[in-house]
């Protein structure tokens, strides 16, 4: 029992973890270890095409043996197979015992190494003593080269993990790739795939001639290419630690005897008597104390709630936070729907000077279970950017492409990490769409609900595309050439919860953890993600909730397009993150609440530390922290977009208080703002008139470099911001950006000119913008440094004569200077936090009014004859829905698409998503006897 007396399932389940893993462990190993077959082909290879013969059709000149063994002792081989004919190669793994005459007398261990439905291996080579190697082709094109290490994985692979999870990785192993020791992996993924493929082996070393006449050198011995390094992208082997009951359950799902359907059996039985354990027990006790439960769970009491609601000063024209929700239940508990910021949290990162960038509140939805609750958290996706991260092992790519499984590294994107919340279903619940960081794992499926993530950092949510016209079968091929080439993220899952104002508009039945021909929805933990009609994204989560609750808890947060994300409890929950370098970690002057808060080093981070909280309490998720070390599902995170004013300076200004930024009076296209400025030193009186220095921070995603910007036909709207037309520059303001109101489609292109620089400019350096996945990266460089990315300002070194330059902060944000006499440019950079800056001669900045133009003092500033680089408005929405035409459609069109399996359970049983009908389970309706 519980400290409320009620059963604590999860020490109960924890209590029988060792039976659950030794059942685990007897299972596998029975089938591991059986062994099948005889043939006698005259050779050991054609010995073994026969004796496979019924399971997989082997190529017999690929045939790779290695290892010592024979009659007695198995010998290991690998080797290219097919289950189509006419189908595309996989990397098969064996264990035989040969005869002395090449008989093959038993074999065991049958393995699919590559499972690439999408991908054709070409056969393996040896490479030196311990080593294969063998390419890859997808669509025509060389797409990767693939070294073996037949001796085994490394021990880097499990460094660290307790031995409990190493006997998991060894199982999961023999369970896979046929041996305990599994198979050490490097991939070396062309960028991009080439036509051109020569391959040669010299002992340890292979030699490629690319397109080109690009050469790639690999030694067997090096992680490294020896030649040719920048022409391919280094995937080495990664795993995420499993945990313990989710390992079981899959490892006895993956059972070819045992499957799906018995585990969802098993699944919906066990949680079917929770419920029913649950709703009487509530019923005998009587009602519950809500506010109370919230509080414990979240951690905000009545009073700190007041106390955060008085920090977050409501700033109405950015239009956030969103309206407080209406409760659904006639009898709402206090705070019901209420948004309550997450502010001065030393656990949740926070960019300075910007509003509270989460919100969050808690909804009851279901009369007849007052215990379950679903709680939201929203944030804007102005301000945070959405990413989507593939696991190590889930999904299994199509192509053989692999992942890190875990936020990025690098110290730009580990400071700004703010939240990592969980992915969809498992790929063999219906091999839904994935692509990460520009990489595609799985093609998408049509009309399954998604969520997407742009090159310029924009968020889509809606239904997949309909299929090519003419195509009534699923194939891979048609689905990745539908992907928009502006697209870099992606993740699919089912079909949509809501769409405008339906819930279930696509009348599914089946929403996970039921066997088939199920009628009862299941009451289990479950996550969704939505968009609303602000544009703003919402995270639920709710313990004991039917698909349908969280459909209703979705309407009540007016969400336009709704994704079911993962169920079950050691799948779902969502974390806030705060991480910096360990030696700037403030003590935090209070212990943790283990149940609710971290702090550890950052694995893989060298000298970083993260604190951190889940959310809510009771979420159990496999292992906390989860998302912030290496995982073996999918996952997505978020992190800070920074944005105007931007944090004070360390300078003081006339009363000793920091110099602060004030976007006020500026030209803006609605929120987050252009431009910010703030006033330097002492007024210097320049014939006649006051001078002053002005530092000008630009943001170069909301004022976009005229080269880089996609001019619509007419001009931006702009008008003045309201209650700011004092100032001249007021009157090119603007006004808040409506994002995703109504539909959330997005406005096409940027168009209307904010501000301009007043000449041409040029000198030996640069301000250069270079392409990245998401938007734009800035530097200041030599301008024959450019590479790949483009010019965009040129000008010298700044130095003691300089009136005007320009530079780039750690934000990303541009830093323009105009000093008044006396005052040194390069100083006044250097305060503002910029290392680099260029020298713009005699152009300067002019803001664009209704005519004309001024400086960042407000005095007109006319342009010269040929007027230097434009900054024009960025007009479109941070959010959208996605394929808005595309309309729900009756189970016969969508039902076979998204049924049909690749490289799971293929040809086997009634399709996942039948319609069940009382009795007769898996036929289909009436109306769905017609083929679409």
């Amino acid at each position: 029992m519980n400290d409320e007396g009620r059963p604590d399932w999860r020490a109960q389940l924890a209590s029988r973890r060792r039976l659950w893993l030794a059942a685990g462990l007897v299972l596998v190993a029975l089938v591991a270890l059986r062994w099948d077959a005889f043939a006698s082909e005259g050779s050991a290879e054609a010995s073994l095409r026969r004796a496979l013969e019924q399971d997989v059709l082997v190529d017999t000149d690929s045939v790779l043996f290695f290892g010592e063994g024979g009659a007695i002792t198995p010998r290991s081989a690998i080797f290219l197979g097919r289950v189509d004919p006419d189908g595309p190669a996989d990397l098969y793994f064996v264990q035989a015992r040969v005869g002395e005459d090449g008989d093959v007398i038993s074999t065991r261990g049958l393995s699919n190494l590559t499972r690439t439905s999408s991908a054709d291996e070409q056969a393996p080579q040896r490479l030196g003593e311990h080593h294969a190697i063998y390419a890859t082709r997808v669509q025509d094109r060389w797409d990767a080269l693939t070294v073996l290490d037949l001796r085994g994985e490394p021990g880097a692979v499990t460094e660290g993990w307790p031995l409990r999870a190493r006997v998991q990785n060894a199982v999961t192993n023999l369970q896979e790739v046929g041996r305990t020791a599994g198979f050490g992996k490097i991939r070396y993924a062309l960028r991009p795939a080439s036509e051109r493929f020569d391959l040669t082996i010299e002992d340890a070393r292979a030699r490629v001639v690319l397109d080109e006449d690009v050469v790639l050198a690999i030694d067997a011995a090096e992680t490294e290419p020896v030649e040719g390094a920048e022409r391919v992208e280094v995937q080495p082997l990664e795993k995420g630690m499993p945990g313990t009951i989710t390992w079981v359950v899959d490892s006895v799902r993956n059972l070819s005897f045992v499957g799906p359907e018995p585990i969802a059996w098993l699944e919906s039985r066990v949680f079917a008597v929770k419920d029913w354990f649950d709703r009487h027990y509530y019923a005998t006790v009587g009602e519950t104390d809500t506010e109370a439960e919230v509080a414990a769970e979240t951690g905000v009491t009545e009073e700190e709630a007041r106390r955060r609601l008085e920090l977050a000063v409501p700033r109405p024209e950015l239009g956030w936070p969103p309206a407080n929700l209406t409760p659904i239940v006639d009898r709402p508990a206090r705070g019901e729907g209420e948004w309550i910021p997450i502010v001065d949290d030393p656990t949740v990162r926070q960019y300075p000077n910007a509003p509270p960038h989460f919100y969050t509140t808690f909804l009851l939805v279901d009369p007849e279970r007052p215990f379950t609750r679903v709680y939201a958290v929203v944030w804007d996706t102005r301000a945070l950017q959405l990413r989507i991260m593939s696991g190590t092992r889930e999904p299994e790519s199509a192509t053989g492409e692999t992942a890190p499984g875990m936020v990025p590294r690098d110290p730009e994107t580990l400071s700004r990490v703010v939240a990592g919340f969980n992915g969809g279903f498992q790929s063999l619940h219906g091999e839904f769409g994935m692509m990460s960081e520009g990489r595609v794992y799985l093609p998408p499926k049509p009309w399954a609900a998604t969520v997407a993530v742009f090159d310029d950092g924009r968020v889509g949510m809606g239904s997949w595309l309909d299929p090519p016209e003419g195509r009534r079968r699923y194939t891979e091929r048609w689905a990745v050439r539908q992907i928009p080439e502006d697209m870099v993220e992606y993740r699919q899952n089912l079909t949509s919860v809501v769409e405008g104002e339906t819930w279930n508009p696509w009348r599914r039945w089946y929403w996970g953890a039921a066997p088939q021909g199920d009628e009862e929805q299941v009451f289990i933990d479950r996550s969704g993600l939505c968009l609303t009609r602000e544009g703003f994204m919402v995270y639920f989560w709710g313990k004991s909730m039917g698909a349908e609750e969280l459909g209703k808890a979705m309407l009540a947060a007016r969400c336009v397009r709704g994704l079911h994300l993962d169920m079950n409890q050691r799948h779902t929950a969502f974390e806030l993150y705060n991480a910096m370098p360990r030696d700037e970690m403030p003590d935090l002057g209070r212990r943790l609440r283990d149940d609710l808060e971290f702090e550890i080093n950052v694995p893989y981070a060298r000298g970083w530390r993260v604190r951190g909280r889940k959310l809510v309490q009771s979420m159990t998720p496999m292992t906390f922290p989860r998302y912030i070390r290496r995982d073996p599902r999918d996952f997505f995170y978020l992190t800070l977009r920074p944005t105007l004013p931007g944090p004070d300076l360390e300078a003081r200004g006339e009363a000793g208080e920091p110099v602060a930024f004030s976007t006020e009076g500026l030209p803006h296209a609605g929120w987050p703002y252009a431009f910010a400025r703030a006033p330097l030193g002492e007024p210097v009186e320049v014939e006649g008139e006051p001078r002053r220095t002005w530092l000008v921070r630009i943001d170069p995603r909301r004022a976009v470099a005229e080269p880089l910007a996609t001019p619509a036909d007419e001009p931006a709207d702009v008008s003045p911001v309201e209650g700011h037309e004092a100032d001249p520059l007021a009157q090119a303001g603007g006004q808040r950006a409506e994002g995703a109101e109504g539909e959330g489609q997005r406005a096409e292109g940027t168009s209307g000119v904010l501000a301009r620089f007043t000449e041409p400019t040029s000198g030996p350096r640069a301000l250069i913008a270079t392409r990245e996945l998401i938007g734009f990266r800035y530097r200041i460089d030599a301008a024959t440094a450019a590479g790949e990315g483009r010019v965009l300002l040129r000008g010298a070194s700044p130095s003691g004569t300089t009136q005007a330059a320009l530079g780039v902060d750690a934000d990303g944000f541009l830093v323009y200077v105009e000093v008044a006499p006396g005052t040194s440019a390069r100083e006044a950079l250097t305060l503002a936090g910029v290392d680099e800056a260029i020298d713009l001669g005699a152009a300067r900045l002019a803001f664009a009014l209704d005519e004309g133009f001024a400086g960042p003092d407000a005095y007109e500033r006319p342009l010269g004859e040929t007027p230097g680089l434009a900054l024009r408005a960025e007009t479109r929405a941070a959010s959208e829905v996605m394929f808005p035409d595309v309309a729900p459609r009756p189970y016969m069109y969508w039902g076979p698409m998204q049924d049909t399996r690749v490289r799971y359970f293929r040809g086997e049983g009634p399709g996942r998503f039948q319609r069940p009908i009382p009795g007769q389970d898996g036929a289909e309706d009436e109306e769905d006897d017609e083929s679409p």
